[in-house]
């Protein structure tokens, strides 16, 4: 999240609001821990929280994609520039993470919870090849993205001093797309064996595992890819883009609703083709965005306000604060309004404690990076 400060001094209001969206969608899909839903409320906070992800993972491949697109260009590629992207990335990303770990961990074991193998949560390698355990488990998407990066990173490396005469274009886009066919071989490997036929099995086992998903952001960055490289005929085109996820997406509901693909009729379609289509839509919907625009400045300030923080509210929404809230108060017996009197207090405290964790430590940090790790040089 925030990613977009590392590519451009540009605000782009379009891929903010997506930004907003995103958080906002995965605030509500978290409610349902609060209202018990079931029925079509319940099945609409599913969506939203799954879409809300999606969307986080789409625009850090995209953005910092094409930061690391631009830099593998810049003359000879070395394991001095490829350390130096990733100091880059994890030095922004680590230390609100590793804070609020610790601070999930002292609240589970406080109530008694386990907190075994957490030395995995600071590799990040927590959901690396099996799902994720029930200790802070919104933290699976941190790992898809940055292990996503890492092995680009070495890749590039590898491949620019074996292949010294080809064009980087060339090796980029052979790595991105090899990375991608590879994660594409372990679905099928999976969906080989597997007999699950259950959807929020489904959503641990293939949706939320490493291995498994880091095609969703090597997706975005190869759209970043050829975002950098054929800039003006995509924005030309951005509308004829925009259609065409629109439509991709009517297919993919079509799939589920009116042909039927259930896990249990139709694995394939679920554990090889849903995610990566699904970040395809995305990713076609980002030059329209680009070109968004809003005429408020009220509106662009609360949209920034609410970017600027969302990296917090990711890190604490969930794990730590709802799950304080629902074992300090008893919702049980609570009324519709009293439950929506709740609701209204967890997002007041979400907001209020994440703006905390942004200006008091994940700012003054970024801004000790900025200064001392000579971000904008090679």
């Amino acid at each position: 999240m925030n990613d977009r400060k590392q590519m451009s001094a540009k605000r782009f209001f379009g891929l903010d609001f997506l930004r907003v969206l995103a958080v906002s969608m995965i605030l509500f899909s978290h409610t349902s821990w609060i209202y018990n839903s079931n029925g079509i409320l319940g099945k609409l906070q599913d969506i939203s929280g799954f879409i809300g992800i999606e969307l986080f993972i789409i625009l850090s491949g995209f953005l910092i994609g094409g930061i690391l697109y631009k830099q593998f260009l810049r003359g000879e590629y070395t394991l001095k520039d490829g350390f130096l992207f990733l100091s880059r990335r994890l030095t922004r990303l680590l230390p609100s993470y590793y804070l609020v770990l610790i601070i999930n961990a002292v609240i589970f074991t406080a109530f008694g919870f386990s907190t075994a193998g957490i030395w995995k949560y600071f590799l990040l390698m927590q959901n690396f090849a099996s799902p994720i355990p029930a200790f802070f488990p919104e933290s699976w998407s941190l790992p898809v993205k940055e292990m996503g990066y890492i092995f680009a990173v070495f890749l590039l490396f590898a491949v620019s001093h074996l292949l010294v005469k080809t064009s980087k274009r060339v090796l980029f886009l052979a790595v991105v797309i090899g990375l991608i066919a590879i994660v594409f071989l372990l679905k099928i490997y999976y969906n080989s064996y597997s007999t699950n036929a259950d959807l929020r099995l489904w959503s641990f086992q293939i949706r939320s595992v490493v291995i498994y998903r880091m095609d969703s952001v090597l997706i975005a960055v190869l759209f970043g890819y050829f975002y950098q490289n054929y800039k003006k005929p995509m924005m030309s085109k951005r509308v004829t883009f925009l259609a065409a996820g629109l439509l991709l997406f009517v297919f993919l509901i079509a799939c589920v609703t009116v042909f039927k693909l259930r896990l249990d009729n139709a694995g394939w379609f679920w554990n090889i083709l849903c995610l990566p289509l699904v970040s395809l839509a995305l990713c076609l919907f980002i030059p329209f965005l680009l070109n968004m625009d809003s005429a408020s400045q009220r509106l662009k300030k609360v949209v920034g306000f609410v970017c600027k923080i969302s990296y917090s509210v990711y890190l604490l929404h969930y794990s730590c604060i709802l799950f304080l809230l629902k074992n300090f108060i008893d919702t049980t017996n609570y009324s519709i309004w009293q439950l929506n009197i709740f609701t209204l207090f967890y997002l007041m405290v979400t907001v209020g404690l994440s703006s905390l964790l942004y200006y008091y430590f994940e700012k003054p940090i970024n801004g000790y990076r900025t200064k001392n790790l000579k971000l904008n040089g090679r």
